[in-house]
């Protein structure tokens, strides 16, 4: 496929598969990928457990947002963060740059897939406390964007069901 004119975004809570599927995606339209995690850590020369840790929430959406400021460009797939919908600006740049995936699958299955990873500061929460986040996100993952249901689909189906919306 090719012409594509836009910055796809890849949205959804932690483990929804956005880096896989974006880098699937990106490779199956031949264009660039950014994993959004990945450039922050890379500008800033700090992990990000190490910027929450050091700095605090607040502050690495700031890093998020300038980071979505920086690397919305046309024809290029994008994996954000899973908190990237928390800020308004976030939200308006990729409107206003792109088309939205939100990438949704059951909180129990991103819960089993996120539990006790090191690299997300956020997994070290309560499962209560990190459903109610979840439960608190949806709507704004929601909002502009094409859900897509990821449960029982592999990364492959995944970026076919995204192809199918590009092309309508």
């Amino acid at each position: 496929m090719s012409g594509l004119n836009k910055t796809i975004y890849l949205t959804g809570f932690m483990g929804a598969g956005k880096s896989t599927v974006g880098k699937l995606l990106a490779q199956k339209l031949g264009v660039g990928f950014v994993d959004l995690d990945d450039y922050i850590e890379e500008t800033s020369n700090k992990k990000i457990p190490h910027i929450f840790k050091e700095h605090g929430e607040a502050h690495f959406r700031k890093l998020e947002t300038q980071a979505l400021i920086d690397v919305s460009r046309k024809s290029i797939v994008i994996s954000t963060g899973g908190g990237v919908v928390e800020t308004k600006e976030s939200q308006r740049i990729m409107k206003e740059t792109g088309m939205i995936f939100f990438l949704d699958a059951p909180f129990p299955v991103l819960y089993e897939r996120i539990f006790g990873d090191p690299n997300r500061p956020l997994a070290a929460l309560k499962k209560d406390d990190l459903q109610k986040r979840f439960e608190r996100r949806k709507p704004l993952y929601e909002r502009g964007a094409i859900t897509i249901h990821t449960h029982g689909c592999s990364p492959y189906e995944v970026v076919q069901r995204i192809l199918l919306d590009l092309t309508d």
